[in-house]
């Protein structure tokens, strides 16, 4: 075989494999029957209530609206975890900031008494979830975790943008896969937990300005439905898989 034909053979290999590595076979009776190629709800919205300072650096989007640039050490918003850099400021109390410029922000925040509520979202807006991963998982309750374990993983990213710069926006969900974890017969007392295994291709950003892409995969695990996840793995490969790895979080072996 000519050597041409045999590198294009092992690249469409690769990609293949990247796609469809952590997709689980479907189960036809439980199997998500969905036109839609995106997920059906989006999430990553939350609100906090802050004391003055605050303790956010806000920065204007080009697109309209507020984001938050930089949690500032010793303020109100480091004591709270979910605050990150890339959140989108979407509420100021019951005021609708999404589109609002820098200067009418700050005016709602200085004219509020006492602590500030406010509600923020992660700026993914709804996550493209092709029909292909949607309807290899086994529920729709598993498009929603695996929605949420895309969204925990950005919001890891982003703590950790030292190495790769500014996390902007998630293109496609590209693999992804649910495990239901049942407790040995010695632990019968702890409840059945759920891992779920993801890839999707993110934009990130050094400069603000160029922008690349990588290929991440993630696990996210939760001990009970509604509870939170904790994202266990976690490696962002540039220029899909051709270029450096970040290993931005690696799981621990089970002893």
């Amino acid at each position: 075989m000519p050597l041409k034909y045999l590198l294009l053979l092992t690249v469409t290999l690769s990609l293949w494999w990247s796609t469809n590595a952590f997709l689980p076979t479907p189960s036809s009776s439980r199997r998500i029957r969905s036109t839609s190629c995106t997920c059906l709800r989006a999430l990553g919205d939350f609100t906090v209530e802050l004391a003055k300072p605050l303790g956010l650096i806000l920065e204007e989007r080009d697109a309209g609206g507020v984001y938050v640039n930089e949690v500032a050490p010793g303020g109100s918003a480091a004591a709270h975890s979910s605050i990150v850099p890339g959140d989108v400021l979407l509420k100021v109390v019951d005021t609708n900031v999404e589109a609002a410029d820098f200067d009418t922000v700050m005016d709602l925040i200085v004219a509020q008494p006492g602590d500030v509520p406010l509600t923020l979202g992660d700026g993914l807006g709804t996550l493209d979830m092709p029909k292909n991963v949607v309807n290899q998982l086994q529920s729709t309750e598993d498009a929603y975790f695996v929605d949420a374990v895309v969204r925990q993983a950005v919001r890891e990213a982003r703590m950790r943008n030292a190495q790769m710069g500014d996390l902007i926006q998630v293109e496609v969900v590209v693999g992804a896969g649910v495990q239901q974890n049942q407790p040995q017969p010695q632990q019968q007392q702890q409840q059945q937990s759920e891992r779920a295994m993801v890839r999707f291709f993110a934009i990130f950003s050094t400069d603000g300005v160029s922008s690349y892409s990588c290929n991440v995969a993630a696990t996210g695990v939760r001990s009970t439905k509604d509870g939170p996840i904790e994202i266990v793995s976690l490696s962002c490969a540039k220029d899909e898989g051709l270029g450096q790895t970040f290993d931005l979080i690696l799981e621990q072996s089970q002893s």
